[in-house]
């Protein structure tokens, strides 16, 4: 049954709606200093601090009847609500399409760990650990099921060296030029793109960020500053995933 792509991908489309709105809550919870991922229970408008019902809480959905408003205080429920639960349920569909049910259950927990990861470092500038888990998590049981392991787990030794040289070199030449967390999600994410995988990673992601900057920096009618600070977090999960997605066009084009 579940090797039926009609059925499969609507079905992980489903399950990504739902893992979307608690990637929600622990983009939300993670960073702040008054609430856990456990407590409270229940979520709760972060504005007036009402208990939100299940009829509240539907992904998508509620956002779309309540018009983008909490029910009890009125006041904006933030775009970022439906764009994660959509984001995830779209990578969800998009890794059911194109892997077995093994590799993309792997690959959803990994793309649920970018997603995490990249929004908190949209607004806090850090990476959680949490988010460095799934991704770590994801990255391996999908090598494993590729049939990558155990030789990616050298090579993620390897990016790993590098990578830690890399951020002292980087910040004894500017301090806080190159964030720990960016080190650790790059590890992880070579348990399943290997080395070459790796430096297309970072190419992909450095361009990615380079071109936002310089659409940013025109858009505010600003120059262009080499010490402008830029959550690199999410450069890396697009460069990250999207070398998994075609890694084995990316490999093919090395071999002999």
């Amino acid at each position: 049954m579940w090797d039926y792509l009609a059925f499969r991908v609507p079905v992980f489309f489903v399950f990504g709606l739902i893992f979307g709105s608690f990637s929600n809550a622990l983009i939300f919870r993670i960073p702040s200093k008054e609430y856990s991922i456990v407590r409270p229970r229940r979520s709760f408008c972060p504005h007036c601090k009402h208990e939100l019902s299940w009829k509240d809480n539907l992904p998508v959905i509620s956002y779309l009847v309540l018009k983008g408003k909490c029910r009890y205080c009125g006041n904006p429920i933030s775009a970022r609500y439906p764009t994660v639960e959509l984001l995830t349920a779209g990578l969800y569909a998009l890794n059911a399409s194109l892997f077995s049910l093994s590799g993309a259950i792997s690959l959803s927990v990994l793309s649920t760990g970018l997603i995490v990861s990249s929004f908190i470092d949209l607004e806090h500038y850090m990476i959680p650990d949490l988010g460095v888990i799934l991704v770590g998590v994801g990255a391996f049981a999908w090598s494993i099921f590729e049939d990558r392991f155990p030789l990616n787990l050298l090579y993620a030794l390897l990016v790993t060296g590098a990578m830690v040289a890399f951020f002292l070199i980087a910040n004894l030449v500017r301090k806080d030029s190159f964030g720990f967390g960016d080190v650790e999600l790059l590890a992880v994410l070579s348990l399943a793109t290997g080395v070459v995988g790796s430096l297309y990673t970072i190419m992909i992601a450095s361009f990615a960020a380079l071109i936002v900057y310089a659409i940013k920096a025109a858009a505010e009618g600003k120059r262009f500053d080499r010490r402008a600070q830029l959550p690199f977090g999410p450069f890396i999960a697009i460069g990250g995933y999207s070398t998994i997605i075609f890694l084995d066009f990316i490999e093919a084009l090395y071999r002999v």
